[in-house]
């Protein structure tokens, strides 16, 4: 009897684990299509910069957060560059906007920016960053006269 206790829990185990085949595989990542065509440069903990097109956060055009009490989101039309500060569970984004003045939003830490750079998606933990600058609307190519 314990034969088989024993050849039923590695059945057990074993399904267990081929069942686990995905996990750590992050797969190919899917650009979100913003409504709006930006262009930025994010640059994470580890000071690696990279320009990305289709820039955005979670497939948003807009930066989201609290204020105080109040919820607020800002149009990336008005930033110009995004500072983040991790302070113990408290994720700060410290914007700069096109007006010099600065606002502080604190952010969900599970936002994700997304972006489509030289060689494919891009998308990275709003944690992870260390600022981002919005260089502005990507202009459609003009078509070339035939």
């Amino acid at each position: 009897m314990k034969k088989v206790g024993w050849v039923g829990l590695l059945v057990i185990f074993y399904v267990f684990l081929v069942g686990m085949g995905g996990f750590g595989n992050p797969g190919s990542v899917q650009v979100p299509e913003p409504k709006t065509n930006y262009s930025a440069t994010i640059t994470d903990l580890s000071d690696l910069a990279i320009r990305v097109e289709r820039f955005s956060f979670d497939g948003q055009t807009y930066l989201s957060g609290k204020m105080g009490d109040a919820d607020v989101s800002i149009t990336l039309d008005r930033v110009n560059t995004i500072i983040f500060v991790l302070h113990e569970d408290t994720l700060t984004a410290e914007v700069r906007l096109k007006d010099g003045k600065t606002v502080s939003v604190v952010m969900n830490k599970k936002t994700n920016c997304h972006g489509q750079f030289a060689y494919g998606g891009y998308r990275i933990a709003a944690v992870n960053i260390k600022s981002i600058k919005v260089h502005g609307k990507v202009l459609p190519e003009e078509k070339q006269p035939s």
